[in-house]
């Protein structure tokens, strides 16, 4: 059983997967999406700052639906989102699609060296071995 804070009131639960929040606080937080999701389907324009004034939720919290891919910037959007690693504009999430292969690629590199590692040259040295007391004089 692992228990943890929640990251926004504080409190401890019990954690089982995804964000580090109390069941509560991911009510409030799915109820505030679907607010801003409702409002941009009527107001498919609206910018951050228009959206939090309409439904009260958090110009932070609008930000993360769409670092975490929940949201998407349509393309005459004026807010601009950009890659984290090569600063490429995106609509959604923290890496555009070239950085995201290049890092997969590379994890599942790094993967198939754990999983088979190869031998270095410093692998050819003597090992230890265990020698008969009964040899030894």
């Amino acid at each position: 059983m692992d228990i943890r804070v929640c990251r926004n009131c504080r409190k401890m639960f019990q954690y089982i997967t995804g964000p580090e929040l109390c069941l509560q606080c991911k009510e409030a937080e799915e109820e505030m999406f679907q607010k801003v999701k409702t409002y941009l389907r009527e107001h498919p324009g609206a910018n951050m700052y228009e959206i939090n004034q309409e439904t009260g939720v958090s110009v932070k919290l609008i930000e993360k639906f769409l670092h975490d891919g929940r949201l998407e910037v349509s393309s005459h959007s004026p807010i601009v989102l950009t890659c984290e690693r090569c600063g490429k504009q995106i609509t959604t999430g923290r890496f555009c699609s070239d950085c995201k292969k290049e890092v997969s690629n590379e994890i599942n590199k790094v993967k198939r060296m754990l999983v088979s590692p190869e031998k270095n040259e410093s692998d050819s040295r003597p090992k230890m071995r265990y020698l008969e007391s009964d040899k030894i004089k």
